[in-house]
C-alpha cells in the first residue's frame, strides 16, 4: 500500500515579490549558473546572428587546445594576409608578424578582433575553414540545439547562426571549464603595435562583479552581448541580441542581471542526509528506519515562489528487508508555482538484515496486531 503525506512550506518575508521582467532586446535568456536553471527567456531558441559572441566559442576551443594539449600561451603564430585584410573590429595586426597565443586571445576577447581570430585559427588548424568545423564538433558535445558556424569572428554569413540560448550554453562551459584562464575576459584594455584599445564590454567597469564575456553586432543582429556577473557565490549569466543601440544593449543587459540578483535567490529546500520521515521496516533486524535526502535540493526562487512550495512524500507501507544504505524508498514531489515540479527520490539511512526465518510468523503477526515489527 502507498502512502501519502502532504507537507506545507510557509515563509514570512517582508511581503516582497517577483515583479513581472522583459527586455527591449528581439531575445534574451537569464541562466542561474550554479543550478543551470533558467530564470527568464525571449525567443531564446529562435535563429540569430551572434556576430562577435561567436568568438566565445573561438576562445574555447583555444582554451581546451592550452588545457590538454601543448600548445601554451607562448607558442607564436605567423600572421597571414587573409588575417591582415579582416575588416569589422580589428587588433592591427601586420602581415607575417609574429604573435603569440596569448597576445592574439587578447585581441579576440578585449579587442573583439576579427584578423586575430583569423590568426588563431589558421595556426591551430591551417585553415579557418578546417577550425569552423571544430567549433561544431565542440557545439555537438556541448548538445547545442540550433547552431552552426562557418568561420571563428563572426563575419555575416546565413549559414552561421546560433541562438541566445546555446550561446549561454557555451558562455558556461566556458566559465566551467576554464575559471583561470577565463580571467582573460576580465581585462579591460590591451595595447598591441602601439595602440590601445578598452574592452567592448563597458558593463565590465559599471555593473557590480562582472566579469565577462563578449559583445556582438552586425547591422542585420542589431546589438548583443553574452553578460556574466558574479556576486557573493552566486552567478548570473544574461545574453541577448537585437538591441537598437549599443547603449540599449547595456541597459537591457544591466536590467537583466540586477533583476535576476535582486528578484530571485538561491534556495536549499533540503540539506544533505536531512531525516524526511521515519517509517517501519517488514520483518527487518530493526524495526524502523529514516527515509532522508541524499544530496542538498537547491532551486533558484522568487519570494512569491518561496511561500507557494508544497512537497508530497510517497512510499510504501511497510518497507520489507533486507535495505541497503542508500536505497531507494520512496519520493517527495515538490510543486512550486511556475516551475516544473521536482521530484527528489528518499533513501534508506542504514543498512537491515532481515530476522531470521523461524521468527517470521512471530514478528508478522506482532506488526499486525500492535503496528511494529520488533522491539518496540
Amino acid at each position: 500500500m502507498k502512502y501519502f503525506f502532504i507537507f506545507l512550506f510557509v515563509f514570512l518575508l517582508n511581503n516582497k515579490s517577483a515583479y513581472p521582467i522583459d527586455t527591449k532586446a528581439s531575445q534574451a535568456i537569464v541562466i542561474d549558473f550554479n543550478t543551470s536553471e533558467v530564470l527568464y527567456k525571449k525567443k531564446s531558441e529562435l535563429n540569430t546572428i551572434p556576430a562577435s559572441m561567436t568568438k566565445i566559442m573561438t576562445v574555447y576551443v583555444v582554451f581546451d587546445r592550452i588545457k590538454n594539449s601543448n600548445l601554451s600561451l607562448e607558442d607564436i603564430c605567423t600572421v597571414s594576409p587573409k588575417s591582415y585584410k579582416m575588416g569589422g573590429s580589428k587588433m592591427f595586426l601586420e602581415i607575417n608578424d609574429k604573435v603569440s597565443i596569448l597576445d592574439l586571445l587578447k585581441g579576440i576577447i578585449i579587442h573583439s578582433g576579427n584578423d586575430a581570430s583569423v590568426a588563431i585559427s589558421e595556426c591551430l588548424s591551417g585553415t579557418e575553414e578546417s577550425f569552423a568545423e571544430l567549433m561544431n564538433i565542440y557545439g555537438k558535445k556541448m548538445n547545442l540545439m540550433n547552431t552552426n558556424f562557418v568561420n571563428s569572428s563572426g563575419w555575416p554569413n546565413e549559414n552561421h547562426y546560433s541562438t541566445v540560448e546555446d550561446i549561454a550554453i557555451i558562455s558556461n562551459n566556458l566559465i566551467r571549464d576554464f575559471p583561470e584562464l577565463y580571467k582573460l575576459f576580465k581585462e579591460t584594455e590591451y595595447e598591441y603595435n602601439n595602440i590601445k584599445q578598452p574592452n567592448r564590454n563597458f558593463l565590465l567597469s559599471n555593473l557590480i562583479g562582472t566579469d565577462g564575456l563578449k559583445t556582438g553586432f552586425t547591422k542585420k543582429s542589431g546589438w548583443g552581448i553574452a553578460l556574466s556577473t558574479k556576486r557573493n557565490n552566486r552567478r548570473v549569466t544574461v545574453v541577448i541580441n537585437g538591441s537598437n543601440s549599443s547603449r540599449e544593449r547595456a541597459l537591457e543587459a544591466e536590467k537583466l542581471t540586477n533583476w535576476a540578483f535582486r528578484e530571485t535567490n538561491e534556495t536549499i529546500l533540503f540539506k544533505k542526509n536531512q531525516i524526511i520521515k521515519t517509517v517501519d521496516v517488514w520483518l527487518g533486524s530493526k524495526s524502523r528506519i529514516n527515509l532522508i535526502i541524499e544530496n542538498d535540493v537547491k532551486t533558484i526562487l522568487s519570494y512569491e515562489q518561496i511561500k507557494s512550495i508544497s512537497s508530497e512524500i510517497e512510499y510504501t507501507k511497510p518497507i520489507p528487508a533486507p535495505l541497503k544504505k542508500g536505497d531507494k524508498l520512496g519520493e517527495i514531489n515538490i510543486s512550486i508555482n511556475g516551475k516544473d515540479n521536482m521530484i527528489i527520490p528518499l533513501v534508506s539511512d542504514k543498512n537491515v538484515n532481515s530476522i531470521n526465518p523461524l521468527f517470521r510468523i512471530f514478528f508478522a503477526a506482532k506488526y499486525l496486531i500492535f503496528g511494529n515489527s520488533l522491539n518496540e
